[in-house]
């Protein structure tokens, strides 16, 4: 116990003792991380995988099984998230406002959150993808979804990218979602 509150000793009694509770941050060595999500998904919760040694397939599975629950699960390796200004893993804080970010590279999400607020603006929301979420392979997944998050979201009225570079499928698939946002 901590300060005689009870401490959770599974993802289930931690969800029960935490019903509002709309993520899972999982952070554990990349053999355990698919079954801890797994468990998460079938919560109900969103995910935000730090964890890395996370084998491709797995990504994909989790990723694939994640959107059919109409969920997220952001990672694996996924180190940057900002939900309605709480930053979950490394997040810079800044002002709220307009502009929702998604990237694949956590380092360039925190670069431009801080530049951003620098210059006087604010982030609605900055949505981390995982490094491998815009390969041939695992499809963008996470970043469709957050360019669909961000362009139903009225407090976000730009929309910035971050990402390594794309395979071209990829770029292709990203660019008609893009068009169809109608927001810059």
């Amino acid at each position: 116990t901590v300060a005689n509150e009870y401490v959770a000793n599974s993802l289930k009694t931690a969800a029960r003792m935490r019903p509002d509770a709309k993520f899972v941050l999982v952070s554990v060595p990349g053999i355990y991380a698919a079954e801890i999500v797994h468990e998460a998904l079938e919560l109900g919760k969103h995910v935000i995988l730090y964890s890395d040694n996370v084998s491709i397939e797995e990504e994909i599975d989790l990723k694939q099984r994640a959107s059919q629950k109409g969920l997220m699960m952001m990672g694996a390796d996924c180190g940057t998230v900002m939900i309605n200004g709480v930053g979950l893993g490394f997040a810079n804080r800044v002002r709220p406002g307009k502009i929702g970010l998604i990237g694949a590279s956590g380092t360039g999400l925190q670069s431009i959150m801080t530049h951003i607020h620098n210059l006087g603006g604010g982030v609605s929301h900055a949505i981390g993808t995982g490094g491998r979420d815009l390969q041939m392979d695992v499809g963008a997944i996470t970043t469709i979804q957050g360019l669909n998050l961000l362009s139903r979201d009225p407090g976000t009225k730009v929309i910035v990218m971050v990402s390594k570079p794309p395979s071209p499928e990829v770029t292709s698939r990203l660019l008609s979602s893009i068009r169809r946002i109608g927001k810059p």
